[in-house]
């Protein structure tokens, strides 16, 4: 038996030998595939955008290892959920001000740069699924604050986190930065 694609006159595309055979009614794949079309002939991009996050959500509680996941979950997140599972990353946690923390997840051998864009990218997700219109000057907090380790400034961007002793489930804070009074008197005396 050859398998053939064919075009009806719908515009939806069977896959199979003509769809006669029993064994073509009970493939779960072409069942799902035929409901997906009958609802998306039936409703607007809002209604099957609705309809997506819904059986996505479904899905997400379903499964003990991504039952972690937003239900309006991003590809980037789902890969970094597995590269978390098979040791490839690890998740750090940075406090917040309000004693709350971000649970970043960042690849074992990342640099303190690519921590700082995670942070970034983090934050705005965050901000965006709260329907939140803020901007923050990522420049600003950078200039004015540290990451800190048990108590160690992260101030090389370049150096990798293991280097700093950085491993799965360790904890970052923010640190004020205080200027150097050399500086400051250097600059008022020219």
């Amino acid at each position: 038996m050859s398998e053939e694609v064919a075009k009806s006159s719908e515009g939806s595309v069977e896959c199979g030998n003509g769809g006669s055979s029993p064994k073509a009614a009970e493939n779960p794949i072409q069942d799902i595939n035929k409901d997906i079309d009958d609802t998306s002939a039936a409703l607007s991009h809002a209604e099957l955008k609705a309809f997506f996050q819904g059986a996505l959500a479904k899905l997400l509680q379903g499964d003990s290892v991504l039952s972690d996941l937003h239900p309006q979950v991003t590809l980037e997140e789902v890969q970094a959920l597995i590269d978390l599972e098979h040791g490839q990353a690890m998740k750090v946690f940075i406090k917040k001000a309000d004693g709350g923390y971000w649970n970043i997840v960042v690849p074992r051998e990342a640099t303190v740069h690519e921590l700082k864009v995670a942070l970034k990218h983090h934050v705005a997700l965050w901000l965006n699924r709260k329907g939140l219109k803020k901007k923050i000057s990522w420049r600003y907090i950078w200039k004015t604050y540290w990451l800190c380790f048990d108590k160690e400034k992260l101030t090389n961007n370049n150096c990798k986190l293991l280097e700093y002793g950085i491993r799965n489930k360790s904890s970052l804070t923010f640190l004020k930065k205080r200027r150097d009074r050399q500086r400051i008197s250097k600059r008022s005396s020219v």
